[in-house]
């Protein structure tokens, strides 16, 4: 049996559900720990930040290191960095995230480009139309990723994806996307391990 290069493991629906561990999770790492085989856990959350989903897993049962956790938040930060962005519009939930993205000036003014995440519950028409009306002005928008929709504790959900493909409509421009499936996103998490790295 030819062992992998490593495992890149997504984390709502694979590794919990709601508030628990799915089964066999746990003795699924373990096992990879004895073997020596590397593994990341690769998220598109943008309802905490890295910290606090750390914490989270902590409190289910599951100690992780914080290195291996690569979320798409981070992505959205490399990509930033790349560009030489310098003003940031961050739009997501939860407002202990501005800690991750510290190293941009944070302001709806004249920003160069829009980080966003799924707002839930939050998102309306005024916020969206902001939005529209700042990519119309030349604003780059970052979108975390674009998934269609999410398994909560209470069903189904409508995520992120939705609303950036609204904004790309009336706008006619398309967004950046960060987080899974983009290629790019499943290297960067993979970094120093022995597999290719050719970033498209």
């Amino acid at each position: 049996m030819i062992a992998p290069a490593g495992i890149l493991f997504d984390l709502d629906g694979v590794i919990y559900q709601g508030d628990s561990l799915i089964d066999g999770a746990s003795t699924a790492i373990n096992a990879l720990d004895r073997s020596n085989i590397p593994y990341c856990f690769i998220t598109n959350t943008t309802r905490m930040t890295k910290s606090n989903l750390i914490s989270y897993l902590n409190q289910l049962g599951l100690r992780i290191e914080p290195y291996k956790i690569f979320t798409a938040s981070q992505a959205a930060i490399d990509y930033c960095n790349m560009k030489k962005f310098k003003k940031i519009l961050l739009v997501v939930p939860d407002s202990e995230m501005k800690q991750d993205f510290s190293c941009f000036d944070l302001t709806d003014k004249d920003p160069d480009a829009i980080v966003l995440g799924d707002m839930g519950p939050l998102f309306n028409f005024q916020l969206l139309n902001k939005l529209f009306v700042k990519v119309m002005g030349g604003c780059q928008i970052v979108a975390m990723h674009k998934n269609g929709y999410w398994m909560a504790s209470d069903g189904l959900r409508m995520d992120l994806g939705a609303f950036v493909a609204a904004i790309e409509y009336a706008s006619g421009k398309s967004a950046i996307i960060m987080g899974k499936p983009d290629v790019n996103f499943f290297k960067m998490a993979t970094i120093g391990w022995k597999c290719p790295h050719n970033f498209i």
